[in-house]
């Protein structure tokens, strides 16, 4: 039956197939008359997708094959490390044989239940043997949320980009999880001071220079040809693959300055303190006191251990957010923020960064109110023991 009405939905609904090809929907129409002219134009437009499929003589396009495309086409050209992992995710749960046409709203529910099982590592701790565990903890609403955005993108420029015929496209934003932001962490400078004693000099300039700079982990292991000690900057890849500009500090510029020659590609290096070999690839060796860059999973590995020696429950993420807070504070102007942080728009900083401390409000409420002498009580008020 080319349409028909189906109980849940008060618009006349298509469902035919050519080539042994389904196509269905809704024709978003209540007059059977109108309902017939929208399935007459899908029929001619899935007529036209197949014949365009015959002509460039390939089989309709495959989950797949679309992110390999698109990864190959514009993934890889992204500063984010994580996309290519959250994509190989999406392939393992939907199966890359599924084909785009195919992905409907059921589709997108059944991996947005299989991805709120996944976990992640959250933590390190160190048991009473002196044995490493590893504490892991359910992924967020906003990663699961970022896996939905990521299908849709690749389906998008499948779309868009490669004439894919996608009739029964989701719609996204009713899968979307509510996200739970968790407050603002300020590292304090108490925390600071116990974070110098626990970690080696090396690990705490890096530190030093991520709250300085307000810098992502991803963005912190700059490279040389990044920085400019003539004009006192450095350039930076931000989201999207675009670069911006960082003015350098006195300190962060003396911190650069000292650390030529330690690496000929890496500015942040660090000693080995003992002899390694990677089994995986025998020519990558390390001989203790020989230095070597630090990496984005290392420095993660090192946070976990000396920032739990140092009793400090925070994230590397926490000290961009401590920089952000800082400059608030000291200047009140959030467009300062927003520029350091390189944020886009400012809505962005504003959600952020525009909730108070405590001690913030505290210091208004004393510069509002300042303090002054309770006057005593009426004497007909004061207690007079029963009387």
């Amino acid at each position: 039956m080319p349409i028909y009405r189906d109980k849940r939905s008060q618009f006349y609904q298509y469902d035919f197939q050519i080539q042994r090809r389904r196509f269905y929907g809704s024709t978003q129409r209540d007059n059977e008359l109108e309902a017939r002219q929208i399935e007459a134009e899908k029929r001619r437009e899935a007529a036209e997708q197949l014949e365009r499929e015959r002509a460039e003589q390939r089989a309709p396009l495959t989950l797949g094959r679309a992110c390999d495309r698109w990864w190959t086409e514009h993934g890889q050209h992204l500063a984010d490390r994580k996309i290519k992992s959250a994509l190989d995710r999406i392939v393992e749960i939907l199966s890359p044989k599924t084909q785009l046409h195919d992905i409907i709203d059921d589709t997108v529910s059944r991996l947005v239940a299989e991805r709120r099982k996944d976990t992640r590592r959250d933590s390190t701790v160190v048991d009473a043997r002196g044995r490493e565990k590893i504490i892991r903890r359910p992924i967020t609403a906003t990663t699961v949320n970022r896996t939905i955005d990521l299908l849709r993108r690749v389906l998008r420029r499948a779309k868009e980009n490669w004439n894919a015929y996608l009739p029964n496209e989701p719609t996204w934003k009713k899968h979307r999880l509510k996200e739970t932001r968790r407050p603002v962490r300020e590292i304090s400078a108490a925390e600071e001071q116990a974070l110098d004693a626990a970690e080696d000099f090396d690990y705490a300039e890096l530190r030093r220079f991520a709250i300085i700079t307000g810098l992502r982990r991803r963005e912190l292991l700059i490279t040389w040809p990044q920085v400019d000690f003539e004009n006192a900057t450095i350039q930076v890849q931000v989201k999207g693959g675009g670069w911006r500009t960082i003015p350098l500090t006195r300190e962060v510029y003396a911190m650069l300055w000292r650390r030529r020659g330690h690496h000929a590609e890496f500015v942040f290096t660090t000693k080995a303190q003992r002899n390694w070999k990677n089994w995986r690839d025998p020519d990558d060796r390390r001989m203790k006191g020989e230095r070597h860059p630090i990496t984005y999973e290392g420095l993660g590995s090192h946070k976990d251990r000396a920032w739990a020696k140092a009793g400090v429950k925070a994230r590397i993420h926490d000290l961009r957010h401590t920089t952000g807070m800082r400059t608030l504070r000291k200047t009140r102007n959030l467009r300062v923020v927003q520029e350091l942080l390189g944020h886009t728009d400012i809505k962005t900083t504003a959600s952020f960064y525009t909730a108070a401390t405590v001690d913030d409000v505290r210091q208004a409420m004393e510069e509002t109110h300042g303090a002054r002498e309770i006057a005593p009580a009426p004497a007909k008020l004061v207690d007079k023991g029963g009387e």
